[in-house]
């Protein structure tokens, strides 16, 4: 049997152009993105295709699900073997990312430095930092 290859990127973010932005980039990085709009819909693509996921970015605002709820049923589904890293525009990305439990996290508008990082690696999840925007 042929090991599935991790090296998937899953991307929740309510903003189409969002997920956009971070597929195209991905695409010239040759990372395979899937696509979630809402928190529901990132847990059963998460669900489905969890062997091939890397890492998951999460906005922080979406509608639905409260954020803290997100998270913990995407680590419920992922465990610790697939670290989640917060996308957010709120003010303070670092406070966002901690009440969450979650040891990364990228302020929007990104730095495409940055985002090519995550896209490109996988954080250790043990690693804590926080991924400044340039802008």
């Amino acid at each position: 049997m042929t090991p599935i290859l991790r090296n998937t990127v899953l991307v929740i973010d309510d903003d189409p152009d969002c997920r956009d932005l971070i597929e195209a980039l991905a695409q010239i990085r040759s990372v395979p993105v899937l696509q979630a709009h809402d928190c529901g819909e990132g847990l059963r693509v998460l669900e489905r295709e969890h062997r091939r996921i890397k890492i998951v970015l999460l906005d922080y605002f979406m509608p639905g699900m409260e954020p803290a709820k997100c998270v913990a049923s995407i680590v419920a589904r992922a465990g610790t073997a697939i670290p989640v890293v917060l996308i957010t525009a709120a003010v303070n990305a670092t406070a966002r990312a901690a009440e969450l439990n979650v040891s990364r996290c990228l302020s929007k508008p990104f730095d495409i430095a940055a985002l090519e990082t995550l896209l490109t690696e996988t954080p250790r999840s043990d690693q804590c930092s926080i991924l400044k925007s340039q802008f």
